[in-house]
């Protein structure tokens, strides 16, 4: 089977829903399966698998981090798209390269399935000069008319499916999970002594651990002032945010003026094997992201055998079974740097949420993800 791939973000860029399709590309293709990615150019880099087709795009600078924003007009990808002799088209956003594919799907009579990877009202804040009332109304328009016109979407959890179908998508709308490389993170690096010295964590001190692109609408401000109070009740502690993005310098002030600048560590963007030895180093993975469908890097720190406390939303209520893996809390930060003291102060219960982190994200392999989504495919073609 011949599969398209319509993304606006890839590689180089470290994101969640980057990672999960190159997982499903990686899992399709090691199931027999051709997968083609069409992605936007990146400055200064070159892609090694000649199935990766770039469109033309613009670079800027939102809050200092810089984005690319593909440009589809004048491409002569449709040419590409007839001689691949596609079976299956699969969008993963409803903009830009997204309208390509549903394009590329109409005028060829390709199938098109589409993965809600993220809830778009709450990335309203990225229109400017609009007040949010108004534009989450709009995106809310463009997602569920661009789902509607879809042969199937795909929703990674439960709340998400529950929530567009009553913002009114009426296409079939199937639960599928993403998945990941379990092993990959279970596998010991051995680097857990050598990652502490590098950032200066001494061995016995307790590492919080978050993962994500910092900006806004990850809430990060909000582990940051819970970790003030838990600093209050818990010196032997530190916490280290993994990633780079626009409210970085913001996060950096803040844990400046709020006097725990050097209990807090910023890593930048680190290296996908590196990501692996940080999480094996740390001992609870944090998370306070509102916006998820699903929140692959509690995943991913689960398989790593990090306990998750994470404010409870949609997404991560899936992954989560509270008390069993960790804790979900609510959207008050006693609340949350209480669940994470529970946790820290308890070296049993931190030892056998541990083991059930690992043992859990076992249902997060990517195996039986990818069979489900070719049966998808299949149904479709």
């Amino acid at each position: 089977m011949k599969i398209g791939m319509f993304i606006n973000y890839y590689t180089p860029s470290k994101g969640g829903m980057e990672t999960s399709v190159i997982n499903l590309s990686k899992g399709l293709k090691k199931a027999g399966h051709e997968v083609f990615i069409f992605a936007p150019k990146y400055p200064n880099y070159k892609d090694e698998d000649e199935n990766i087709f770039r469109y033309r795009s613009i670079r800027f600078n939102y809050g200092g981090y810089f984005y690319v924003i593909p440009v589809p007009f004048g491409s002569k990808m449709k040419e590409i798209v007839k001689e691949l002799k596609l079976d299956i088209i699969h969008s993963h956003q409803p903009y830009s390269l997204g309208s390509e594919a549903m394009k590329f799907s109409k005028e060829l009579s390709i199938p098109l399935v589409f993965t809600y990877h993220i809830k778009y009202e709450d990335y309203s804040h990225y229109i400017p000069l609009v007040p949010s009332s108004i534009s989450k109304k709009y995106i809310r328009k463009i997602t569920v008319g661009y789902s509607n016109k879809c042969d199937a979407v795909i929703s990674p959890s439960t709340a998400i499916k529950r929530l567009i179908e009553n913002h009114g998508v009426a296409a079939s709308v199937k639960i599928i999970p993403s998945g990941i490389n379990i092993d990959n993170f279970q596998n010991d690096t051995g680097k857990k002594k050598e990652i502490r010295e590098k950032y200066r964590v001494k061995q016995d001190e307790i590492m919080l651990i978050t993962a994500c692109r910092l900006t806004k609408e990850k809430n990060l401000e909000f582990l940051v002032r819970s970790f003030v109070k838990i600093t209050q009740k818990e010196k032997n502690i530190k916490f280290m945010i993994v990633g780079d993005g626009a409210v970085k310098k913001d996060l950096e002030k803040m844990a400046e003026d709020l006097g725990i600048k050097e209990k807090v560590i910023f890593t930048g963007l680190v290296d996908r094997t590196e990501i692996v030895s940080l999480y094996q180093a740390s001992d609870i993975f944090v998370f306070a992201s509102k916006t998820e469908t699903q929140g692959l890097v509690a995943v991913e720190a689960m398989a790593a055998g990090c306990p998750v406390v994470a404010v409870k939303a949609s997404g991560i209520e899936d992954i989560v079974k509270d008390g069993e893996d960790g804790f979900l809390t609510s959207s008050s930060e006693e609340d949350f740097a209480e669940k994470v003291l529970q946790i820290v102060n308890n070296e049993e219960l931190r030892k056998k949420m541990a083991e059930k982190a690992k043992e859990n994200s076992r249902k997060f392999e990517i195996a039986p993800w990818v069979d489900k989504i070719m049966k998808l495919y299949e149904s479709l073609i």
